[in-house]
């Protein structure tokens, strides 16, 4: 694995100078994006554009009204991942708190991991056809589903799909009443958002149409802290400034806790990016991951009982600490099979467990630097599989490209540039792999694929709290807008082993106090690197508080000596 410095965008990075940036501020926000827009520095709501500028947004809308008014049944259908189960949140939330529907009027509904399937199946359109509402609304879901729409409009049900997935070949289902999806070709709202900010933005339409009271949409702006969750767990683009605005207003929602469910899940700690992305989220996931189902985290989220929203909570607690315990046991299993000469690496196994399959794929790619696709058996002959991408190949064209060349092999998948969904018969994962190695292998046959790491370059000079603070106002960090790293030759003194379990190198570099997690494997192993070694040194910056006082800390991402 190498070390690569970003390309600086030499327009953005002056446009910052002007502005009055600081120099590392400036080379940060140019590293990241090719448009200088003063709302990547300081989110505001002037950065959310008119979410009537959707397509369809105002034809959804009058349907939606249409229904509140005369007291029709609304069925919201969601995905049952964070952004579905955030997604839910919002479109009960507005209609029953902000709208005034009454809670008999609505029913929600979302769909079983295995039983079920991804999206609107054909089981999920049954079980609509029983319940049979007057109007659906989908959330992070349904792009793909044009027939099963098909089917619930001839049973005399409209379907309004809202999603942020990317179309499929034969486009928007054309038997939806409505289509509210930015990724939609005569749409030129910013695509980057996730599903719950596309539910959201709508209901902001509906708001607008009613002509709902300052109140009222007071009450709605507050749901950004759904639309932060989801952002997050849903690895959409930070660099994108609506993003940002939903990700920061969020989280300044979510910190004046006046929601139970944040009291309990925050339990004393300030919501911020990372525990949304690692603490909060995956417990959220873990729910459907685990049973299928994610009514517990409809509940925590949804319920305004105290009791029931802490009684979800210790139940998502309780999935996520078996789900990791799976994922282990899968991931040790996996990684035994890698080939590390293939450009993709494609594992079936029959102890697979389909709820955890995504977050196995996801650390292999990251471990081994090439995209994985984990499949696991989920009945009927069939086998749901996973895949993340590597740091090279767009998977979901590469899935499409293999289903044009071996028509019909997949039953069916979805996805987008870091991560797809596929189903596929048993008999023919023999061919997927195959077939799906050879059309990667070609894809990538003139590239360098050797993994590498982004550096934000040299910080020599700027060592020091104040730089710290400056990176710190550029929050919030995460997918497209990724925390800065930085690399330089360093000289380490004070080496030692700490931690319970002392497997954590405490050293100094360049007299500044460093730590490296998990830098061996086991406390038995012994150290690499010596008093005075020059080491290329791969970093962050942190603050460190001890006692009262407060002390710059490099967090050391990689290490290695330099000959």
């Amino acid at each position: 694995m190498h070390i690569k410095q970003r390309e600086i965008n030499k327009e953005v990075h002056q446009a910052c100078i002007n502005e009055g940036y600081p120099e590392i501020v400036s080379r940060i926000i140019a590293g990241r994006t090719d448009e200088f827009n003063k709302n990547i520095f300081n989110p505001s709501f002037d950065c959310v554009e008119p979410a009537k500028d959707m397509a369809d947004s105002t034809k959804a809308s009058q349907r939606i009204i249409d229904a509140i008014q005369t007291n029709q049944t609304i069925l919201l259908f969601t995905d049952y991942d964070v952004d579905g189960c955030a997604s839910m949140a919002i479109l009960y939330g507005a209609l029953h708190d902000v709208f005034g529907v009454k809670k008999s009027n609505i029913q929600a509904l979302t769909g079983h991991r295995t039983q079920d399937g991804y999206g609107l199946t054909d089981t999920i359109a049954g079980k609509i056809e029983i319940l049979h509402p007057d109007l659906v609304i989908t959330a992070d879901a349904g792009i793909s589903d044009g027939s099963r729409i098909e089917r619930l409009a001839k049973a005399g049900i409209d379907v309004i799909v809202t999603d942020h997935h990317l179309l499929p070949v034969e486009g928007v289902p054309t038997a939806a009443w409505a289509v509210v999806n930015p990724q939609r070709q005569d749409c030129q709202y910013d695509n980057n958002i996730a599903g719950c900010g596309v539910a959201w933005l709508l209901m902001t339409v509906v708001a607008q149409e009613l002509d709902c009271s300052m109140d009222q949409k007071r009450v709605l702006h507050r749901f950004l802290d759904y639309v932060a969750l989801g952002t997050v767990a849903d690895l959409v683009s930070l660099a994108s400034p609506i993003n940002r605005y939903f990700v920061k207003q969020g989280l300044a929602f979510m910190n004046e806790q006046t929601r139970e469910c944040w009291r309990v899940a925050l339990n004393g700690q300030k919501a911020n990016v990372g525990f949304l992305g690692f603490q909060l989220g995956p417990r959220i996931n873990a729910s459907s991951r685990m049973t299928g189902e994610a009514n517990a985290a409809i509940d925590f989220l949804v319920s305004k009982n105290v009791d029931k929203i802490s009684a979800a909570y210790q139940q998502l607690d309780h999935c996520n600490y078996n789900r990791r315990k799976i994922e282990k046991r899968m991931f040790d299993t996996a990684k035994q099979q890698i080939n590390k000469k293939d450009h993709i690496f494609i594992d079936y196994n029959e102890s697979y467990d389909p709820g955890v399959q995504g977050i196995v794929a996801g650390r292999l790619a990251e471990t081994f630097g090439i995209p994985a696709i984990m499949l696991a058996d989920i009945g009927d002959d069939l086998v749901a599989g996973s895949g993340r991408s590597g740091q090279f190949l767009h998977i979901r064209d590469a899935l499409q490209s293999f289903d044009d060349n071996y028509p019909g092999i997949l039953v069916s998948f979805g996805g987008h540039r870091a991560a797809v969904g596929l189903k596929i018969h048993k008999k023919n994962i023999e061919i997927l792999q195959k077939g799906l190695n050879d059309n990667v292998n070609i894809q990538l046959a003139d590239q360098d694929t050797t993994p590498y790491i982004k550096t934000d370059g040299s910080l020599k000079g700027h060592l020091n709290s104040a730089t710290y603070y400056q990176i710190e106002a550029l929050n919030p960090f995460g997918i497209g807008f990724p925390s800065p790293t930085f690399s330089d030759i360093m000289t380490a003194t004070n080496i030692r082993v700490v931690g319970k379990n002392p497997v954590h190198l405490s050293m100094k570099l360049d007299g500044i106090k460093a730590i490296q997690f998990y830098a061996l494997d086991n406390p038995k192993d012994s150290l690499r690197i010596n008093s005075n070694d020059k080491l290329e040194v791969v970093y962050t910056l942190s603050m460190n508080e001890w006692q009262g006082r407060k002390s710059l800390q490099l967090i050391i991402k990689r290490i290695s000596i330099k000959s």
